[in-house]
């Protein structure tokens, strides 16, 4: 059985999906069942429950009022491949308030010219906000894709001083 804990954020609710021992498997904004789609396949269909006034809450409101390190408490699990661990590794390198290029992720994962790559191992990112791939801009600076919209992403990257107000 896995259990998710919900807080409503600035940016709307923000669900993280964890198992029996407590470590986060997905997290993101928006609605249960798209986030429960993003569960690795050996998760899928497993029956979610609501975790009530659970501990992570306040780990995402300290986020969202300023605590550079509130998330660094939630264990997490994402599984993947070598370089897909490698790519997530270097995004949780990125500090708050700190952005860097999807060239500078591909240098940073140990294989610069799979900029490519990098860029859609971001997108597979399961861990929202736990693995903060928004911090990743495009080379021109821009904000470039966004699983929740480019709108939340901005929005994440202003509250954490990334971005001028």
């Amino acid at each position: 059985m896995l259990r998710a804990v919900t807080t409503n954020t600035p940016e709307g609710a923000f669900h993280i999906i964890i198992d029996e021992g407590g470590v986060a498997r997905a997290s993101g904004f928006g609605g249960l069942d798209e986030l429960a789609e993003r569960l690795p396949e050996a998760l899928r269909g497993l029956v979610i429950a609501p975790a009530k006034h659970h501990p992570y809450e306040a780990y995402v409101q300290a986020y969202f009022a300023g605590d550079k390190t509130a998330l660094d408490n939630i264990p997490r699990d994402q599984t993947g491949t070598a370089f897909q661990q490698q790519v997530w590794r270097a995004i949780s390198g990125i500090a708050y308030g700190q952005t860097i290029a999807y060239k500078q992720l591909a240098e940073r994962s140990g294989n610069p010219a799979a900029v490519r790559a990098a860029g859609t191992i971001c997108g597979l990112n399961r861990l929202i906000l736990l693995i903060p791939c928004h911090r990743v801009l495009k080379s021109d600076g821009g904000i470039g894709n966004y699983l929740y919209g480019t709108k939340i992403k901005e929005s994440l990257l202003r509250r954490e001083g990334a971005l001028g107000a």
